[in-house]
């Protein structure tokens, strides 16, 4: 087996048309589409965002500033777009996402393609197509070469699952696409962990920097810039992971999809934070438990979300990757929508609770993964009680029916506002319809405007 086995793959994928898609998978990335659409729409509201689109872009679209910006009524450069989209996509830590890939293809790939999708006048079938076919690229090299624990997933192997998208659209020949995905691949940035568990937001831009790669990556293929699968091989199998597993990229390939596998958020803090947070929900379900009378509190978790033990974040978003915090807040009765702002955030209380609050690994949980990430929360009870509950996954995954109605609850919470059960209807009636529409036809539905009055916004590009 050798490196052939990913542009194999990519072969393959490529060649996947409509009629070669089960319904379940076009089902199930109707509903990812629509996840990471709220993502972006709730993401653009973050400050350093709204400066971002204050400074780049118009209220009038004209032949520059092409690309409406999703939950604003502002259009952008498609360079801007890629950047804005693609962070606002992680602000908030509810972005779906793939244990098996061990990070979040959607967020990567959704600006590219919904640049291209406007800019090449596509169907709603063409975009989900190449949606699910870009989601399975970039989920195939993240499972395949195991990156670097250390890093940070976002603008990394995502790369080439936008541009894989986007050339689809630009209708690219396989050719075209395979170089260009071979130069993006050749493009991860070289992310940290610690801008996360740190809360420093240079980790939001690292997806916004991977989704304009991925767009610039096809251009710059179309000048005759280069790379090659040996490349792709030093990089992937000795640069950022300790080596390729080659089998993967074929094993089980469309036999169901990695997209099938796929898990929603349903809080807003950190994936690894959601099995401790589901145990902990669990003990509270369980028994009526007084916050003044917890003594302490014991979470055994897999090793990877062993390391968000800090009980005391420095800023909001910290505060999403420790699980002592968010475990605190909920004890004390507040919703995680809520946790990361004042006075929710300063509270004494939560705080001193916190620093009571241990994280450790457990072995046998961390020989789960990637198929199972588990946790056992312990409360200790002042009168010397305890309390526990253990879960083998987080809510929300592949192996649980689709949590529907949570979901939209959760898109709720993200609009915050008024009209939010109308819109979030609206949207998705919408996206359950995209097969059936045109791609335009969509996007007037979803940004709120008819169609007159998109045509009369257009311009001679």
């Amino acid at each position: 087996m050798s490196i052939k086995n990913f542009t194999e793959m990519l072969e393959y994928l490529l060649n996947v048309k409509w009629e070669d898609i089960q319904d379940s998978t076009i089902e199930r990335a109707k509903w990812m589409i629509a996840d990471t659409l709220f993502a972006a729409w709730y993401g653009v509201r973050s400050p350093e965002i709204q400066r971002y689109i204050q400074n780049a872009g118009t209220t009038q679209r004209d032949p520059l500033n092409t690309i409406p910006i999703v939950g604003t009524n502002f259009y952008t450069t498609p360079s801007n777009s890629a950047m804005i989209h693609g962070t606002a996509m992680v602000c908030n830590e509810l972005d779906e996402g793939n244990q098996f890939a061990k990070g979040h293809p959607a967020s990567h790939l959704f600006a590219p393609a919904f640049i291209a999708a406007i800019q090449n006048d596509v169907s709603g079938r063409d975009f989900i197509r190449a949606f699910i076919i870009g989601y399975e690229a970039a989920a195939r090299l993240a499972y395949a070469s195991n990156m670097n624990d250390d890093m940070h997933p976002h603008g990394t192997w995502g790369i080439i699952g936008g541009t894989t998208a986007a050339g689809l659209l630009q209708q690219k020949d396989n050719k075209e696409i395979i170089e260009a995905v071979l130069l993006s691949a050749t493009f991860p940035l070289a992310t940290s962990w610690e801008a996360a568990a740190t809360g420093m937001t240079a980790r939001n831009l690292y997806t916004g920097l991977g989704s304009l790669h991925a767009w610039q990556a096809l251009e710059l293929q179309a000048y005759g810039f280069q790379s090659s699968a040996h490349v792709i091989d030093h990089v992937w199998g000795e640069i950022m992971s300790k080596g390729i597993d080659y089998d993967l990229f074929l094993k089980d390939l469309w036999s169901p999809p990695l997209l099938e596998k796929n898990y929603f958020k349903l809080y807003p803090s950190c994936r690894f934070t959601h099995s401790a947070i589901d145990a902990l929900v669990n003990c509270m379900l369980e028994n009526d438990i007084d916050v003044s009378q917890v003594s302490s509190v014991l979470v055994e978790t897999y090793g990877l979300a062993a390391r968000l033990g800090d009980p005391d974040p420095k800023n909001r978003l910290a505060s999403k990757f420790s699980i002592p915090f968010v475990l605190s807040a909920l004890l004390h009765g507040n919703t995680l929508f809520d946790s990361d702002k004042e006075p929710v955030f300063s509270d004494p209380s939560i705080r001193r609770l916190a620093k009571r609050i241990l994280v450790k690994e457990d072995p046998d949980m961390t020989a789960m993964l990637p198929d199972k990430r588990a946790a056992r929360v312990t409360l200790k009870m002042s009168d010397g009680i305890q309390v526990s509950s253990f879960v083998r996954d987080a809510s929300g995954g592949y192996d649980q029916p689709l949590p529907k109605n949570r979901l939209v609850e959760k898109f709720e919470n993200m609009l915050n506002s008024t009209e939010r059960v109308e819109k979030v209807e609206l949207v998705l009636q919408a996206t359950m319809q995209l097969d059936k529409i045109h791609f335009k036809q969509w996007l007037e539905l979803i940004m709120n405007k008819s169609s007159e009055e998109y045509r009369s916004e257009k311009v001679t590009d």
